[in-house]
């Protein structure tokens, strides 16, 4: 696997001057080099929706690219074995097909599917609990993962960029919550944004601090300040106008959730991010939140659903219907 500048791909992931598809591929291509095990491995996505696991458009990049007909037959294996909702969303967000479904089916899947290598890696990207995409290597077996909370980070930024695609025209003032000059300070906003102003100030001076010599030198730090939203609110997108002059918009981006009158606001907000397969750590960055705050509203909404176990409540959360 080769380095990757990190906030490169967030940059890329916020990049919406081409279709989906020409997106999509443009993020495979880029970290196909350090997720990739070898030159001869292939990397991929296919789509998920609500109606479990469906395949959707396909890339493969590598020397050996695959067709769309490997990916079904492989997909095919893999929802008769154990069923397209509990291997899309009941797995961890970054993990290898054979922990999901046993070493033997995963190379059984992986020989139905004529590919290569004897186990697969996969990174999801959910925009929402039921939709979402996976970026996906061949690796050998027992591989070790490295960089986990990089590659998550990667894939929260991914799915915010994915849902504002699905929810927002491109980037522009009259669609934003606020609007901040290149530093951080706010020209103008809405009643909760102008109360907000100090924490849409940081994050957008944060972020300035990981696009500088930090990208390269901590990449770690720099992913850590590029927070997905501020205060689980708004998502922060760069905005140049007419005269070359840079902005900084606040968009709109909650993940969409039904109404539960079981759950307050928050509750449902945490438990939604949960069903993405986000952990605590991971949680906590997407909304601001201290990790154990975040423990406290996932116990309080179990406690609420009559539930134990994390798993339990994302299964409730899923079946409930208000």
């Amino acid at each position: 696997m080769k380095a990757l500048d990190f906030i490169g791909v967030i940059e890329l992931a916020y990049d919406r001057s081409g279709n989906d598809e020409a997106w999509l591929e443009a993020i495979t291509r880029a970290v196909a080099p350090a997720f990739s095990v070898s030159s001869a491995t292939t990397s991929y996505f296919f789509a998920l929706d609500d109606t479990g696991a469906k395949l959707g458009s396909t890339v493969s990049i590598g020397e050996r690219p695959y067709r769309r007909e490997d990916f079904e037959r492989m997909h095919a294996e893999g929802r008769a074995m154990q069923g397209s909702t509990r291997v899309a969303y009941e797995c961890d967000m970054f993990t290898t097909l054979s922990r999901v479904i046993g070493a033997e089916s995963a190379s059984r899947a992986m020989r139905s599917a004529r590919m290569d290598g004897e186990d697969s890696l996969g990174l999801r990207a959910n925009m929402t609990p039921d939709s979402g995409i996976i970026f996906t290597t061949n690796v050998p077996d027992r591989f070790r993962i490295r960089q986990r909370d990089l590659w998550t980070r990667i894939a929260a930024h991914v799915g915010s960029a994915l849902r504002l695609r699905r929810t927002k025209a491109p980037p522009a003032p009259d669609s934003a919550a606020a609007v901040l000059d290149a530093r951080g300070r706010l020209e103008h906003g809405t009643e909760a944004a102008i109360s907000a102003r100090a924490d849409l100030a940081a994050s957008a001076q944060d972020m300035d601090r990981a696009r500088g010599r930090m990208r390269r030198l901590d990449p770690d730090a720099a992913c850590e300040l590029w927070r997905t939203m501020v205060r689980g609110e708004w998502t922060l997108v760069d905005w140049v106008d007419h005269d070359g002059k840079r902005f900084i918009l606040a968009q709109d981006n909650q993940v969409p959730v039904a109404a539960r009158k079981t759950l307050t606001e928050r509750e449902r907000q945490v438990v939604a991010f949960a069903a993405m397969g986000h952990s605590n750590k991971l949680i906590a960055y997407d909304l601001g939140l201290s990790t154990g705050t975040v423990s406290v509203i996932l116990g309080r909404a179990a406690k609420k659903l009559g539930v134990l176990g994390r798993g339990a409540l994302i299964r409730a959360f899923r079946e409930s219907d208000g």
